[in-house]
C-alpha cells in the first residue's frame, strides 16, 4: 500500500488554496504550493477549479484520475448498456419495480455501484480508503448538482467493510438485500492491474487480504444473496463455490452466493 509520505496535496490556483488546505487537515497529508518541492511524491491529490484529481508524479505522458460519473462513456453505457438485462443486474437479481437495498463493500471508483444506482437500487458504497473517498465524494457532490441525477440513491461510507457490516449485525441494524464485493484481483494478466486505474488502486488501496474473511462475513447479513465479481480466470473466492454463476464472453464473472439462514 502507499504511504502518506507518497501523497502530497496540490492548489492547481489560488482559488482553490482553501480548499486544498480543508482537504490537507481532513486527510492529514500535506500540502506543497511551490512545484520544485514535489518531485519526491509519487501522487498529487490535485485540487482544481472542476474537480479533484489523482495524478502520478514524474510519468510521462500519465492521464490524471477523478471520478466522474457524468462522463459521456458512461452516460452511454446507462442508456444503452442493456439495463436489467445486462449481467450484472442479472447477477444482484434485479427484476421489476422492487428497490433493493445494495451494499458495494469494495467501492473503487463507483463506477459499478453508480450503474446499479441508474438501474433502481439504493446503494451504499463503502471504501477504506481516505484518498479513494475524498475523490469518490467529490464525483458525488458533482453528479447531485446535475438535475437528471438527484434522485439517485447512492451514499458513501468511508470505512472498512468489515467493521461497517459488524456494526449492522451487532446493532441489529436493518440489513441490505445484496452485499456485492469486487475484490482486487489476483495478479495474473497484463490485462488487469496495468490497466492504468487498477493499478494505480492497488497501489492506493494495496491488497484485499480479507477478501475471504468479507465474504463470510457478508454471508451472514444480507438477506438475499452475495454477489462477488471476479476475473474468469480466478478461483473462487475463499474456494467456496458458488450457488449460481453468470459469466460474460469477456473476461469476468459473478459468483452468487445465497445465505443459509435469512
Amino acid at each position: 500500500m502507499v504511504i502518506n509520505n507518497k501523497i502530497v496535496i496540490i492548489p492547481t490556483c489560488d482559488s482553490v488554496l482553501k480548499k486544498a488546505q480543508e482537504l490537507s487537515t481532513h486527510l492529514r497529508l500535506p500540502l506543497i504550493t511551490q512545484n520544485q518541492l514535489i518531485n519526491n511524491f509519487a501522487f498529487l491529490l490535485a485540487v482544481t477549479p472542476d474537480h479533484l484529481e489523482l495524478r502520478e508524479n514524474n510519468v510521462k505522458n500519465s492521464k490524471p484520475i477523478f471520478v466522474d460519473f457524468l462522463a459521456a462513456s458512461l452516460n452511454w453505457r446507462i442508456k444503452h448498456g442493456g439495463g436489467k438485462k445486462q449481467l450484472i443486474a442479472k447477477a444482484i437479481g434485479i427484476k421489476g419495480s422492487k428497490k433493493l437495498h445494495v451494499i458495494d463493500a469494495t467501492a473503487g471508483f463507483g463506477i459499478d455501484a453508480f450503474v446499479l444506482a441508474s438501474l433502481g437500487c439504493e446503494v451504499v458504497m463503502l471504501e477504506r480508503s481516505p484518498i479513494i473517498a475524498a475523490l469518490l465524494e467529490d464525483g458525488l457532490k458533482r453528479l447531485k448538482k446535475d438535475p437528471k441525477n438527484q434522485t439517485l440513491k447512492i451514499s458513501l461510507q468511508t470505512e472498512q467493510s468489515a467493521t461497517y457490516i459488524n456494526k449492522l449485525i451487532k446493532e441489529n441494524r436493518e440489513k441490505p438485500d445484496v452485499i456485492y464485493l469486487d475484490p482486487m484481483y489476483p495478479k495474473r494478466s497484463k490485462n488487469i492491474l496495468n490497466k492504468k486505474t487498477m493499478r494505480v488502486l492497488h497501489e492506493i488501496v494495496g491488497n484485499d487480504d480479507d477478501a475471504s474473511e468479507l465474504l463470510n462475513l457478508a454471508l451472514n447479513c444480507a438477506k438475499n444473496r452475495v454477489v462477488v465479481k471476479r476475473p474468469n480466470y480466478a478461483d473462487n473466492l475463499g474456494l467456496l463455490k458458488p450457488d449460481l454463476q453468470f459469466s460474460s464472453k469477456g473476461s469476468c464473472r459473478y459468483d452468487i452466493y445465497f445465505p443459509k439462514t435469512k
